[in-house]
């Protein structure tokens, strides 16, 4: 069952002096499912919050349709299920973590009594119940992104926007917040997390949808990511041609490397016959190693590149030219190393 759905969105803004119209999404599909935790991703600029204000009803998109469970986005019946944490959230400062939660749940007509046991709740579930009693104007960053979950989850939503969640986390807080969030998709709650942190996205999420210049450019069901190294390459030397024969008569391909060849090998099950079949044809072993599939990184990279940022070794390089334009570096018959400007 769907719980949003974007048809053929397109939304466009006036800029400059000029007043040109600007397009910023441009005709977007795609759907969010109940239950699942869908990743809403792409570059600066590509259309990922746009998307989340069209949702809320903040903005009018200028056509196409968007559906949320037959309401009209912002209205009263759709922002009652609706839990949201902006990317730049604001705080009263001078609340505490008790006071501020109050306040988010009289604004959502709770009742005084459902309003305190619910702020408990996910007080205890965003880990801050021991912290609460202090002023919001003293809590880290961390902190402060745990109360924005707590004060999304208030009304109990059946469907989560979350925008940039672990964005000025240390390693510490973002582990506690893959935790909550992961502790939310085992309650079967629907979430919608926009992030540029790929890794942590690529553990949380189910699918993903890569935002392009306001288009969809691609969707990626995340389950079918093998980021484990499930296949394993061996690699050895000094094969002879006879060998050679005995390995792909025992239907291995193998690969030249350059210091070498290998071969891959589906599984770990398989690895003791790779093996005792290399030591028979008389090669040398140098190494075993996973071999790393696609993850979510290389496909987003792919995705989105414009051509000259999807190489590593292209960057490098000009990294390097740049640098060595900016300082002209020459050595003195001693071999010291002298800089001219």
């Amino acid at each position: 069952m769907s719980i949003c759905e974007f048809s053929q969105v397109q939304k466009s803004y006036r800029s400059g002096w000029t007043y040109q119209r600007k397009m910023v999404l441009r005709g977007v599909d795609f759907e969010v499912r109940e239950g699942e935790t869908l990743a809403l991703l792409g570059h600066n600029g590509a259309g990922k919050t746009t998307s989340i204000k069209a949702m809320l009803g903040l903005i009018h998109i200028d056509s196409g349709r968007i559906d949320f469970l037959g309401c009209r986005p912002g209205s009263k019946e759709a922002l009652h299920q609706i839990g949201y944490l902006p990317e730049n959230p604001y705080f009263y400062d001078h609340l505490t973590g008790r006071e501020f939660l109050g306040l988010v749940g009289e604004l959502h007509g709770l009742e005084r009594s459902l309003c305190n046991r619910r702020s408990e709740e996910v007080l205890e579930l965003v880990g801050m119940k021991d912290r609460a009693q202090g002023r919001m104007r003293g809590f880290s960053k961390g902190m402060l992104q745990r109360m924005g979950l707590a004060q999304a989850l208030m009304n109990d939503p059946r469907f989560l926007i979350l925008d940039e969640p672990l964005g000025g986390l240390d390693p510490v807080g973002r582990h506690q917040m893959r935790c909550i969030l992961g502790e939310l998709r085992q309650r079967g709650k629907t979430v919608l997390i926009s992030s540029h942190i790929l890794s942590d996205v690529e553990s949380i999420a189910d699918r993903a949808v890569i935002l392009k210049e306001g288009s969809v450019a691609r969707e990626v069901d995340l389950s079918a990511v093998d980021s484990g190294g499930r296949t394993w390459q061996i690699f050895f030397r000094n094969l002879s041609t006879r060998g050679k024969g005995a390995l792909q008569a025992a239907g291995y391909e193998i690969s030249g490397q350059q210091d070498g060849s290998s071969i891959e090998v589906a599984d770990s099950e398989g690895l003791p016959n790779a093996l005792r079949a290399i030591d028979e044809a008389g090669a040398h072993l140098l190494r075993v190693q996973p071999k790393r599939a696609e993850d979510l990184e290389s496909i987003f990279v792919s995705t989105v590149a414009d051509g000259h940022g999807d190489d590593p070794q292209r960057t490098r390089k000009q990294v390097g030219r740049i640098l060595d334009s900016l300082t002209d570096v020459t050595r003195d018959s001693s071999g010291a190393t002298e800089v001219v400007r």
